[in-house]
């Protein structure tokens, strides 16, 4: 009875953390200016041709004629490839110099873009995003079409905020997965708790693209994987197959948890040997599937682009014979494409590029270091008898090996050492799992329930700092980047002060769709409670926790039933 009231108190406080996570989302949602997320227009023309074909787009597709109009009207980002563009074209630096009459009249164009020129081919750019895996637009069609009579923007934030509810549904399986982990609700919850407060995921989940589905198939994958390490349960291989075959689906890189699938069966098999048959069948059985339901769609880039993944980068470089890739990789700066995707992991402000000071990342990568030390002492101290830690470092260490792969791809096809950090919050799951594992190693059991507190503190605490001095200014005119260079100062309380209440809540309802200054005010309240509610109960289920947890590091979870 005991146990079956703590599971109700900790779903209910599951309920709240999922309501502060859709209402974060929906704060950036509406925060975030049209176009301004990571190759955002792209991926709603995909969408939009989508609706309007039936079919699927060819990376020289032009996107629709709508949303090339709009790429003349709207303020665009500070990212180089928006640029490209044809003149006339205005950054949000330059938008906000115009004076309020000519910004009224831009923004009475956006709304008089007839909503049927989003079936009619533009002239350019050309929509690069059509090699994405086609699952997302699939799915994102429908409501498109329903609302395809509606203005731009509308069907920009409808879009938006679907995939915030969308990727919320990651939120319990990440609960589930914990609970195997640490074998205990109040280091689950607070997991979850932790990764709703991270600022640089809701800038990529509140923006029309693919990653809001990704999160969840990884995060499922990584459950799957959990249930199928118990002795006698490799019958999830064939589960734990169909959502690797719904991941390809969805994203290119998860071809890299094919190997991490292989190399959990491969321990498996090793570690459990009487059922060695029973477990490399149902690997065979999930990889069957898996390529049963994505190999249509990898068959098709491979014809189209040349390359399986169909990613630009990754087909340049597959032109390249295996002498010269690794005459290439010696000269790739692994230490700034390592650098690169930490920082744009931690926070990157969005496709203008905005940078918090360099003393917080500094902080954070100080954080990962310290967690790695702690999960190599794990593995050394265990020597890989944990299934559970087998699965995620499976998981994620492929993961890094795929970035550092499309690091070289970006290299050869751009001659830049760097790559998207964002693209890990697919692995966030495994990879705060791993946070806390290599933490609760370091630090004395007394302290380990503040371990999950801290971390949620940090990431409000950059998070807060990043809406009020970088995004909120920036997105208003209170700030720009420096004439000289791509660096941008971020605004200090006089600035805000001095700008006024409503001129910020007035300004972020430009171009937005159907939102008044009292709604942004009550979004941006919500967002600010529901941002402290997430780190209190991080604090309230962490320190009335019953004792300091441990992880479930043998093969027999507590809730392997």
């Amino acid at each position: 009875m005991a146990a079956g009231r703590t599971l109700m108190h900790s779903r209910r406080l599951l309920f709240v953390l999922w309501l502060c996570f859709v209402v974060r989302g929906c704060f950036y949602s509406a925060l975030l200016p049209l176009w301004e997320g990571y190759d955002e227009p792209f991926h709603f023309a995909f969408i939009q041709y989508v609706v309007a074909h039936g079919g699927l787009p060819v990376p020289t597709t032009p996107v629709s004629r709508e949303v090339q109009q709009s790429l003349h009207l709207l303020p665009l980002s500070w990212e180089e490839r928006l640029h490209r563009l044809q003149p006339p074209f205005s950054t949000e630096d330059s938008y906000w110099q115009l004076s309020e009459a000519d910004r009224n009249a831009l923004e009475q164009q956006v709304r008089g873009i007839p909503p049927q020129w989003g079936s009619q081919p533009g002239t350019a750019p050309a929509l690069y995003e059509a090699q994405q895996a086609p699952l997302y637009y699939w799915i994102m069609a429908a409501p498109l079409r329903l609302a395809s009579g509606r203005p731009l923007a509308t069907r920009i934030m409808l879009i938006r905020v679907l995939g915030v509810l969308l990727a919320s549904l990651f939120i319990p399986i990440a609960f589930a997965a914990g609970r195997r982990f640490f074998s205990a609700d109040a280091p689950a919850l607070g997991t979850v708790a932790v990764i709703i407060c991270m600022p640089e995921l809701m800038i990529n989940i509140s923006r029309v693209g693919n990653e809001s589905l990704a999160i969840v198939f990884y995060s499922l994958l990584t459950l799957l994987l959990f249930l199928a390490v118990r002795p006698g349960h490799s019958r999830w291989l064939i589960s734990a197959g169909v959502a690797l075959g719904l991941g390809l689906l969805t994203k290119a890189y998860f071809l890299f948890a094919i190997p991490a699938l292989l190399s959990v069966a491969i321990y498996l098999a090793w570690r459990y040997a009487s059922e060695r048959k029973q477990i490399l069948l149902n690997t065979a059985v999930g990889l069957v599937l898996a390529a049963l339901i994505s190999f249509a769609s990898y068959w098709r880039n491979r014809v189209v682009t040349g390359n399986w993944s169909g990613e630009q980068d990754a087909a340049v470089a597959a032109r390249s014979s295996l002498p010269h890739l690794l005459i290439t990789a010696a000269h790739v700066n692994w230490i700034s494409g390592v650098n690169s995707v930490l920082i744009s992991h931690t926070w990157f402000g969005g496709w203008s590029f905005l940078h918090l000071p360099k003393w917080m990342y500094v902080f954070f990568a100080a954080g990962m270091l310290a967690s790695a030390a702690g999960v190599i002492a794990t593995i050394v101290r265990r020597r890989l008898q944990s299934p559970q830690l087998t699965v995620l470092l499976a998981l994620y260490g492929w993961f890094w090996v795929g970035l550092l792969c499309n690091v070289l791809a970006i290299y050869i096809a751009r001659g830049i050492s760097a790559s998207c950090g964002w693209y890990m919050y697919a692995v966030i799951v495994p990879e705060m799992l791993l946070v806390g594992c290599g933490l609760y190693a370091l630090t004395p059991p007394r302290g380990r329930w503040m371990v999950f507190p801290a971390l949620a503190t940090a990431f409000a605490t950059i998070d807060l700092y990043g809406v009020f001095a970088l995004l909120m200014p920036y997105y208003t005119g209170i700030i720009r980047h420096d004439t000289s260079s791509e660096h941008i100062t971020p605004a200090t309380l006089s600035q805000l002060v001095s700008a006024r209440p409503n001129l910020l809540l007035d300004r972020l309802t430009v171009n937005r769709a159907g939102l008044s200054p009292r709604g942004v005010g009550v979004l941006l309240l919500a967002y600010c409670v529901c941002t402290a509610v997430a780190v209190a109960l991080t604090y309230v289920v962490m320190r009335s926790a019953p004792a300091s947890p441990e992880m479930a590091l043998d093969s027999q979870p507590r809730y392997g039933a």
